[in-house]
């Protein structure tokens, strides 16, 4: 399970957004006039580069709440009709009122799915802190945003540094990160988030934990592009937006490699994006070369 802790899950602090220039990647040019599937689609490589074995690592059965959960048969999201929240991070409450407002447009997204696939729907807290690193009661917390019990932890003061450096990257970042970690909410309500633990327990070895880790932050980033996709109308993702959120997802990096790969980011979002929904996000049974 992941090393961070078994109550914790982070992104932000190990997925970071770079304050250098987009350096060469996996990415093609995309022409000005070229639909949204496309553009989204650039974003997966023909081939996915990856330090990641390229057999699975041992580890036991994956549990039917995992590879055969019902979120992945209840259908496409709702459109909850949510034009990005029109608030820029120059400010601590700027920046609670883009998260809170955000959150509500997730909430009517994901609501009406997770009750198809019979689970209880309960929104996620939310707690936004001026510090950087936001404490919480999971342990090795040092990321600056993550998912801890039933509460989104986002610290502020990130997001108004990125905003002055490059301002439209930032509010990509943003945006990808509160969807990412709406996605650990999911995996909660749906029981993904206790069985990773107890099958956790099992796992032997840093090489599978940090395997297993990965799956579980793709899925959240294949979670997060289904909102994208669903909402993509009135959000809206249109060729700009998505400039912006492919130079955040470029300048993405893993130290640890318990997040995933930029390549393997892009292809689990494009996955999510694509759907529409939660049905093209099983990481669990994937190939080892598309989790690394």
């Amino acid at each position: 399970m992941n090393t961070r802790g078994a109550a914790a899950l982070c992104a932000a602090a190990v997925v970071l957004l770079s304050a250098c220039t987009p350096t060469d990647g996996p990415f093609t040019a995309r022409k000005s006039g070229a639909s949204t599937t496309a553009k989204v689609r650039s974003l997966v490589p023909t081939k996915v580069p990856t330090t990641a074995p390229t057999a699975r690592v041992s580890a036991p059965p994956q549990p039917a709440a995992l590879t055969r959960n019902p979120i992945y048969r209840a259908g496409k999201l709702t459109a909850p009709r949510c034009a990005e929240p029109a608030m820029p991070p120059t400010s601590l409450r700027n920046v609670q009122t883009y998260y809170a407002e955000f959150v509500a447009c997730l909430n009517k997204a994901w609501a009406p799915v997770v009750r198809k696939a019979g689970f209880t729907f309960t929104p996620p807290k939310l707690a936004v802190v001026p510090a950087k690193t936001p404490s919480s009661p999971c342990d090795g917390d040092d990321a600056w945003a993550f998912y801890c019990g039933d509460t989104i932890y986002l610290g502020a003061q990130k997001n108004l540094d990125d905003y002055k450096r490059r301002p439209g990257v930032a509010l990509a970042w943003m945006a990808l990160t509160i969807a990412h970690e709406y996605g650990h909410h999911v995996q909660a309500l749906a029981g993904m988030r206790l069985a990773k633990y107890e099958w956790g327990i099992t796992a032997n070895g840093a090489d599978a934990q940090r395997e297993e880790s990965r799956r579980v932050e793709l899925q959240a980033d294949c979670f997060g592009g289904a909102y994208f996709g669903a909402d993509q109308a009135s959000f809206p993702v249109d060729g700009e937006w998505l400039d912006l959120r492919n130079k955040a997802i470029r300048n993405s990096i893993d130290p640890d490699h318990d997040h995933g790969g930029v390549a393997n980011l892009a292809l689990w979002h494009f996955n999510g994006f694509e759907a529409a929904g939660p049905s093209a996000c099983d990481t669990y049974t994937a190939d080892s070369t598309v989790v690394g």
